[in-house]
This record gives structure tokens, C-alpha cells and sequence, in this order.
């Protein structure tokens, strides 16, 4: 008898299904599900999980008071609240990026209390701020035949655990998409990355794809730039040329007798008479390590004369010995030529 009221149950479920309305939003969410324009520009995807959005944005809603607004820094997301979603341009497709890899079918999922705690379960349908009470007749039915199965048992933990199947609403996605203008926001968030790009390889590229859509003028930056980078390059090759090859600077360190290098050696036998047969290759490779770092710090001094940037005594030093730093924009801008900065 039991049974056949679960059925009845179950086919009433069935029927409603068409008509059934969807809930209000959850606490901490004010309005109703919403209403996408008539046409969006953009589709709602399937949800894919962390690293599996291939190819794509990735971008941010954080609310700010009432309102949603559009972050590119994964720090508003980290704070524990807002939404993280991919968009791919070409096909203008958006997708949540949930926690887990499982793919929750038709972006929906059966949530409850613990479930919908971010802290506990990790960033998922459950604990979206877009959740609403799923009454599709898919997830009716399934509800319905999970009472039946067990008799009744199942609604008695539902609702003990404040469960109920919930999915995002992708309607008030999608508007939320359309007040942002969330292709305008991430075609100019490339726009502003490819101009920082100070190299010139991304300055040509920058140039290239931005001739006649600049809207924050900074085309003039980028060949500005490029004329400095050229001019760096080209005091860089002045320096080398004024500067003599390494093998004349090893020349100045070596000895007239290599095997006097020896000498500190007589103490211990075997180890002289070894250094006595290969001195010629031992005081020859010395020789080039001090003639490159000497070669190294006159290139630094040339190219420091050439910039107008001074003598730079000790910033040349430095790069003589392996490494150029400086503490003054003038000695900075030695090392960004000597390192060869931006010619990529």
C-alpha cells in the first residue's frame, strides 16, 4: 500500500514537472532566478573542472554590494566567495570551473547543507552563488523513484540535511555576461597585456594588431619603446666592436713561465710534479676565465660611455664577475643593455 502512494507520488511529481516554478534564490543571494536577454551573445557550457579548460580566459565575478562585477586577479576568488568561469572568444562559450573534475550533468547536482559550506567542500554547483532549485521533470522523476526505492526513507534525510537538487541558473548567467560586457572586458584585458609586452617582438606584434582599434592610445608608447630598444641594440654592438677580443685580454695573463705557477705546489710531490707537465693548460685556462671577466667589465664602461650613463665603476665590476645589478635608473639601464632586455 506504502508503494503504490510513493508511485502515486512519483507520477503527480511527473505531471507537475512541466509547470513548476523556480525557487528563490538562496540566503546571501537577493531576486530570483534570472531572465537572459532574448538573445544572448554568449552559451552556457557544460561545468569542467580546475586545469581542464583548455585554451581558455579564465575570468572572475566578485559582488561588489548588489552588483557583480568582472576580475581577471584569481586573489578575488581566493577570499572564498565569487564565481570562477572559463570563455573561449572564438565560439563565445562560457563555462563554470568547479573544484572537482567530475562534470556535474546539465550544470546541476543534489546539494545540502554541507555541501553548499565552500569551506567544507570545495567550490562547486552547491556553493555557487548562481544555484536555484532544479524542478526540471528530469530531476523530479529522480527524486520521485529514489522515495519509491526506499520508501519514503530518502525524503526524511533530504529533508533532515536540507537537500534538495539544485542547478545554475543560466539565465541570470548569461544576463549578468550581457551587463559586463564580458568580451569587450577580456578583448581589452589582451589588449593591455600585449602593449606591456617590452620586447620587440611583442611591440611589432602589439602595433600590428592594434593599428586602428587603440582606445587608450598606446600605440605612440609602443614605438617609442621600440625606438629605445633599437638604440640600446645599437650601443650594445658600438661597444662590442670597440672592445677587443677575449683571446687578446687572456694574452695579458699569461705568464712567461707557466710552470712557475708551480712553485705553491713543492710541498707535496706528486702534486707538483703533475702540475709541472700540465702547467701550460692549467695557467692557459686561468688565464682566459680572468681575461673574459676583464673583457666583460671594459665592455660595461664602454657601453656606460656610449648611454651617457657615467662611469659606472662598480656596476661594471659586478658584470666583469658574472652578474650586472644596479641601485641608480642609469646603471639600470646599463644592465638592460648589456642583458640584452626587451630584443627578443
Amino acid at each position: 500500500m506504502q508503494c503504490n502512494q510513493w508511485m502515486t507520488a512519483a507520477l503527480a511529481g511527473l505531471m507537475l514537472a512541466g509547470c513548476a516554478t523556480v525557487d528563490k534564490a538562496p540566503a546571501g543571494r537577493p531576486g530570483q532566478a534570472g531572465t537572459a536577454p532574448a538573445r544572448s551573445s554568449y552559451q552556457l557550457a557544460q561545468a569542467v573542472g580546475k586545469g581542464q579548460a583548455g585554451g581558455a580566459r579564465q575570468f572572475f565575478l566578485v559582488r561588489q554590494g548588489e552588483q557583480w562585477q568582472l576580475a581577471f586577479d584569481e586573489n578575488a576568488f581566493a577570499a572564498g566567495a565569487g564565481e570562477r568561469l572559463a570563455y573561449w572568444p572564438q565560439e563565445k562559450k562560457v563555462a563554470f570551473v568547479f573544484d572537482s573534475a567530475r562534470r556535474p550533468a546539465d550544470n546541476g547536482d543534489m546539494c545540502d547543507n554541507d555541501t553548499r559550506d565552500r569551506a567544507k567542500a570545495g567550490y562547486t554547483v552547491c556553493s555557487s552563488a548562481f544555484r536555484v532549485a532544479d524542478n526540471s521533470g528530469s530531476t523530479v522523476f529522480a527524486r520521485a523513484f529514489v522515495g519509491v526505492a526506499t520508501g519514503g526513507a530518502s525524503e526524511i534525510i533530504y529533508a533532515g540535511k536540507g537537500a534538495r537538487f539544485e542547478r545554475i541558473d543560466q539565465a541570470e548567467v548569461l544576463a549578468v555576461l550581457e551587463r559586463l560586457g564580458l568580451e569587450r572586458q577580456v578583448w581589452l584585458r589582451d589588449y593591455r597585456e600585449r602593449a606591456a609586452l617590452a620586447t620587440v617582438s611583442g611591440q611589432n606584434d602589439f602595433i600590428r594588431r592594434y593599428e586602428r582599434d587603440d582606445p587608450e592610445q598606446l600605440l605612440p608608447k609602443a614605438r617609442a619603446l621600440l625606438k629605445t630598444l633599437a638604440a640600446n641594440a645599437g650601443i650594445l654592438e658600438q661597444a662590442e666592436r670597440a672592445t677587443p677580443a677575449a683571446a687578446r685580454y687572456a694574452q695579458r695573463f699569461m705568464p712567461a713561465n707557466p710552470r712557475k705557477y708551480c712553485n705553491a705546489l713543492k710541498a707535496d710531490a706528486e702534486d707538483f710534479r703533475y702540475c709541472q707537465g700540465a702547467a701550460s693548460e692549467i695557467v692557459a685556462a686561468l688565464a682566459a676565465s680572468r681575461g673574459a671577466a676583464a673583457r666583460r667589465t671594459d665592455l660595461c664602461l664602454a657601453v656606460a660611455r656610449a648611454a651617457g650613463a657615467g662611469a659606472q665603476s662598480a656596476t661594471c665590476q659586478g658584470y666583469g664577475a658574472g652578474a650586472c645589478s644596479a641601485s641608480t635608473p642609469k646603471g639600470q639601464q646599463v644592465c638592460d643593455i648589456l642583458n640584452r632586455k626587451g630584443q627578443s
